[in-house]
Order: C-alpha cells, then structure tokens, then sequence
C-alpha cells in the first residue's frame, strides 16, 4: 500500500490551490477514496474476514462483559463499566494513573492493573475495527468529519518527526503511544494509511504501541502509590485534579501546536499560489 503524499500541499490538492483549504479537502477527499476502495475490495476478496472484523469485536465484548458479570459479580461488573466510559469518552489511558491516586468510592474494587487490562482491551477492540472500517465512520453525517480532521494531525505528526515516515512500523508505534486524544486507535488506522501501511500491520503496529504506552502508565501508578499512599492528604483532596490537569495541558498544548501548524501551512500554500500567479 503506497503512502498518501503530504509534503507539497500542490501536490496533495493535484491542482495549484488558491487557499490552504482546498488543499486540505482535496487531501481529505483523497485519503477517504482510498480507504472506500479497500473496503470494496477488502469485502470482495475476503468476505469472512471482513465481516469478522467489522461485528466480531462487538460480539466479543458482549461476552467478555458477560463473563465479568458472572464471574466477578454485579458490583465489579458496574464499577468496570463506570471505569470503561471514563476511559473511552474522557480520560483514555490516563485512566490508569486516575484510579491509583483518585481514591474514588464507587470504583473502590479496581486495582491499577485491572484499568491497565481494560483499556488494553478497549485499544485492541477499536484497532481491530479501525484498521480495516474507519472508511466506514468516514460516511456518517456528524462522525465522518470529526475523524477527517485527524487527517491533519497525522500530517503534523510527520512534519514535526518526519523519521517515522522512514521507521514506518515503529514510527506508528511511537504515534500510538504518546498519550494524546488524536494518537488513539482511530487516529493510528489513519496515520498507518499516510505512512503506507497494510491494515493488519496497522493493527499490530496499534496494539504494540497501546500495550507500551498502558504499561508505561501502568508503571506511573505503581510509582505514585508509592510516593503517595491513599491515605495521604494529596490524595485525598487532590489526586484526581492532578490527572485532570495533566490530560488538560496535554491537550491545550497540542492544540496550540495544531494551530500553529496550520497557519503554517495555510501560508505556504498562499504564497505557492501567488509564485505560480506571478510565473503566468
């Protein structure tokens, strides 16, 4: 599979452009005909797989949610889910620090480890369905335009660090797990298609990062139980805000550089245009 262009934005939009943003649909355009022509393809040649794909990770979490149930008891299984929305809609893998110094009542059944497992679980669940159907979000009215946004994310990515365009593999490794909103699984099936990778080497290249950057926070929250017991004062009054504010700056300043980026970017391509106006 052949890597998407990013480094010219004439060359991405395949015309000369008058702005940044018709490079920037034009690129968009490009990466979601890719990713619909593999999914017609994909289909095509292997039926089983690709609908393994597309409904197996919801069966299995249906019965790995079962088995919990059944296995650990009510109390557990609603704690775990508690801790899952959290993850998945807010704090990622930031969940497992969050459990060790939050100190939280109703999640008094989990240990670090057990956050440790689920988001793991979480990670390979959405890399297994990303890496082969994010064309698929890609149709949807309200969704399909929030994931062609990581587009850009990705090209920053590279721009900034462009040795994980030679790395490959690994750099979508290190793209995975750096702990940041748009470097999760949906943001990984995307940077793995600019990086010119297959989807099953997306989807191990996903895994491996998660696994390394869960076991790194894994690692965090033996630390801060160590250095701050449950029952010390700053746990108690403010464990969560420290991770809360973490996850906050993180994202403020990755949002600063995204923007700055794309100022960047938006004047590059005005001052192509106006070369090329001026060489007519």
């Amino acid at each position: 599979m052949q890597p998407i262009p990013v480094d010219s934005v004439a060359e991405a939009a395949g015309a000369s452009p008058t702005r940044a943003e018709d490079a920037d649909h034009a690129r968009k355009q490009q990466l979601l005909d890719a990713f619909h022509q593999f999914e017609k393809s994909f289909k095509q040649r292997f039926p089983v797989v690709w609908w393994g794909t597309l409904i197996g990770p919801w069966l299995v979490t249906f019965f790995v949610a079962v088995a919990i149930y059944l296995l650990a008891g009510a109390r557990f299984f609603w704690q775990m889910l508690t801790a899952s929305a959290v993850a998945f809609f807010f704090a990622g893998r930031f969940a497992i620090p969050l459990d060790a110094v939050a100190n939280l009542k109703g999640l008094d059944l989990l240990e670090p480890w057990h956050m440790f497992w689920m988001v793991t679980y979480q990670d390979v669940m959405v890399a297994l369905f990303m890496a082969f159907h994010v064309g698929f979000l890609f149709k949807l009215p309200k969704i399909g335009p929030k994931i062609a946004e990581l587009t850009v994310d990705g090209e920053m990515i590279l721009s900034l660090q462009p040795w994980m365009r030679k790395a490959t593999f690994f750099g979508l490794i290190a793209f995975i797990a750096f702990p940041l909103a748009a470097t999760g699984s949906v943001g990984g099936a995307i940077f793995g298609r600019l990086l010119g990778l297959s989807r099953w080497a997306t989807f191990w290249g996903s895994v491996i990062g998660a696994v390394i950057g869960n076991g790194a926070m894994l690692y965090l929250s033996k630390v801060m139980l160590a250095l701050f017991p449950e029952n010390s004062l700053l746990v108690k009054l403010g464990g969560p805000a420290i991770i809360v504010v973490i996850i906050v700056m993180l994202e403020r300043r990755y949002r600063a550089m995204k923007r700055q980026f794309l100022e960047v970017r938006e004047l590059h391509a005005e001052e192509h245009a106006a070369a090329q106006r001026n060489a007519d």
